[in-house]
C-alpha cells in the first residue's frame, strides 16, 4: 500500500532555498508540507566538521564524486537545512555588474539592483550577517598579515551568525536553517517530513499533481498531491528530479568552483580550533580567484597534508602549528547531470580544464607566497604532499596543477536550470518552469552563471524575490 498525503503547496527540500520558501509562504496562509530527504538534526547534536556530521548531514559521507578527466568531490547536505548546516556561513553580494551581466545576457525581468536589494537587506537583518565583534583568530591574521606585504587587498567576511552583547568573538552561533527558516515555518502550521526521498513529479498535460517517492529505510512508497510545488534540492538533486519526472531540457548547464586545499606549517601556533574557519580572505583577484582559510581539525590536517610527508605522524603532533588553506577559483566548463536508473543515483560530469588547473595552481603559488610572507616555514604541495621550504619552490606550481593526483573538491555548486527569458532556459525570470503552470524550481540551480563568491546569499535573495512574485500573483488572481 502507497502512503498518500495531500498539501496546497509542496516544498522539496530544506536547505536554504527550500527552508526560506517554505516559511514564506506558510506566513503568507499557505498550507505548506516541506520534504526533506535527510534527518531533522540541530547543529549542535554533531561536533562541527566531525566524521559524525560527515556521516549524519551529508549526502554520502562527502564522498560524492563528478566524472571527467579530473574527477571534483562534491560536498552537499543531505538533512533538514541542508547545506547552510554544514557550511562556513560566509556572505557575500555579487557584485552590481554581475547581476546586471545575467539580466542582460539571460533576458531576465525585474532584476534591477533598485528591485533586488530590498531582498539581500531582508537576508542580511533576518539571519544577523555580521563581522566578529572583536579579533578573528590566528589563522586569519596570518592571511591579512601576508596579503599587506605582497601589496594585496584582504578583509573580513561577514557571517551569517549571530552574537550577543558582550560575547566573545568566539562565541555566538550559525543562523542556519534550523535556527532561523524552520522555526519560522513550523511556527506557522507549516508540516516537515523528513527521511522521504521524493523521485518523480506526475502530471496531467501541464499540470502537475503529486510527487511520488519512498520512505528512507524502510522503502515503503509515498504519494504526495498538491496545487503547486516548488522544487528546492540543490543543483544536483533538481535537475535529478526533473529529469526523472520526463524533462530533458535541465541538468546540462551544471557550474560549480573548483577547489584546491594544502596545509602550511608555521614556528608558533596558528592553529586555535575555538575560531572555527578563518573569516579572512584575500580579495585583490576576485571574482576570479578568491584565497582563503579552511577548517583546520587534526582530522582536517591529516587528510590534507597528504602521505608522502616526512615525518607526517610528528608533524601532526604539533598540529596546532598548522592549518589548512584554499585556493577557489571561477571555471568556465559546464557540466552535466543524468540518471542512472539501476543504482538511482545521478551522473554528474564535469570538465576541469587545463585552464582551471593552470587557475588552482597559479592560487597556490599565490597563497603561498601570502603564508611565507605571514611566517610559515613549510607549506605541502597539494598534489604529492611534498615539503616546500622556501618561495622559490612555488614557481612550478605557478605553472598549473597535474591532473593526476590533484584533490579537487567543491563546495559550491549552482547553474543546472537556469533562469530568464531566454529560449534556453528551463525556469523564467521567477523561477517557474516552462511549460508547466504549477512547478517552481527555487534553489542554486537557478543561478545563471557564478556568482564570483560564496552563493548562499544571492539564493536566498533570490528565492526570497520569486516568492514575493508568487504572492503578488496570487493576488491579483484573487482581486481579478
Amino acid at each position: 500500500m502507497s502512503e498518500r498525503l495531500y498539501t496546497d503547496v509542496l516544498v522539496i527540500g530544506s536547505g536554504p532555498g527550500g527552508a526560506t520558501t517554505a516559511a514564506l509562504l506558510a506566513e503568507n496562509g499557505f498550507e505548506v508540507m516541506l520534504v526533506e530527504e535527510g534527518k531533522h538534526i540541530s547543529i549542535d547534536d554533531t561536533p562541527s566538521y566531525s566524521l559524525e556530521e560527515m556521516g549524519e548531514k551529508y549526502r554520502a559521507g562527502g564522498l560524492n564524486s563528478s566524472f571527467g578527466a579530473t574527477n571534483v568531490t562534491m560536498i552537499e547536505g543531505r538533512c533538514v537545512g541542508g547545506g547552510s548546516e554544514v557550511n562556513a556561513a560566509l556572505y557575500h553580494r555579487p557584485k552590481e555588474s554581475q547581476l546586471d551581466s545575467w539580466r542582460r545576457e539571460f533576458n531576465i525581468a525585474g532584476f534591477e539592483l533598485s528591485e533586488i536589494e530590498p531582498f539581500f537587506e531582508n537576508v542580511e537583518s533576518e539571519l544577523s550577517v555580521s563581522k566578529r565583534p572583536n579579533t578573528v583568530g590566528p589563522s586569519s591574521l596570518a592571511i591579512s598579515k601576508g596579503a599587506k606585504k605582497c601589496g594585496w587587498s584582504s578583509g573580513e567576511i561577514e557571517r551569517f551568525w549571530k552574537y550577543d552583547k558582550g560575547e566573545e568573538a568566539t562565541g555566538g552561533r550559525r543562523q542556519s536553517m534550523t535556527e532561523t527558516m524552520i522555526p519560522r515555518f513550523l511556527k506557522k502550521g507549516g508540516r516537515l517530513l523528513t527521511g522521504v526521498r521524493l523521485e518523480r513529479i506526475k502530471s496531467r498535460g501541464g499540470v502537475a499533481t503529486s510527487a511520488v517517492g519512498r520512505r528512507v529505510g524502510s522503502g515503503g512508497k509515498i504519494s504526495i498531491g498538491f496545487n503547486v510545488v516548488f522544487v528546492c534540492c540543490g543543483a544536483i538533486q533538481t535537475p535529478l528530479l526533473l529529469r526523472r519526472s520526463g524533462l530533458r531540457n535541465v541538468g546540462d548547464t551544471l557550474q560549480m568552483h573548483p577547489m584546491i586545499r594544502f596545509a602550511a606549517r608555521f614556528p608558533t601556533e596558528i592553529n586555535d580550533p575555538k575560531y572555527g574557519v578563518p573569516v579572512v580572505q584575500i580579495d585583490e583577484f576576485k571574482p576570479a580567484m578568491t584565497l582563503g582559510g579552511s577548517y583546520s581539525s587534526l582530522p582536517h590536517l591529516a587528510l590534507w597534508l597528504g602521505h608522502s610527508v616526512p615525518d607526517r605522524e610528528e608533524k601532526l603532533e604539533s598540529w596546532r602549528q598548522m592549518a589548512v588553506f584554499y585556493v577557489a577559483v571561477v571555471s568556465e566548463g559546464r557540466g552535466s547531470i543524468r540518471h542512472l536508473p539501476v543504482v538511482g543515483e545521478p551522473l554528474v560530469r564535469f570538465p576541469v580544464s587545463g585552464e582551471d588547473m593552470g587557475a588552482l595552481g597559479l592560487g597556490v603559488k599565490r597563497m603561498g607566497e601570502a603564508l611565507f610572507e605571514a611566517g610559515a616555514t613549510e607549506l605541502y604541495h597539494p598534489n604529492t604532499g611534498a615539503p616546500i621550504n622556501d618561495p622559490r619552490g612555488l614557481l612550478e606550481l605557478g605553472e598549473g596543477l597535474d591532473r593526476k593526483g590533484a584533490a579537487v573538491s567543491t563546495i559550491h555548486l549552482f547553474s543546472s536550470c537556469q533562469m530568464g527569458e531566454r529560449d534556453d532556459c528551463p525556469v523564467d525570470s521567477w523561477g517557474a518552469l516552462k511549460g508547466k503552470v504549477n512547478v517552481y524550481v527555487n534553489d542554486a540551480s537557478i543561478l545563471p552563471t557564478s556568482p564570483g563568491v560564496n552563493p548562499q546569499g544571492t539564493i536566498m535573495a533570490i528565492v526570497r524575490r520569486n516568492v514575493a512574485h508568487f504572492l503578488e500573483n496570487r493576488i491579483s488572481r484573487k482581486r481579478g
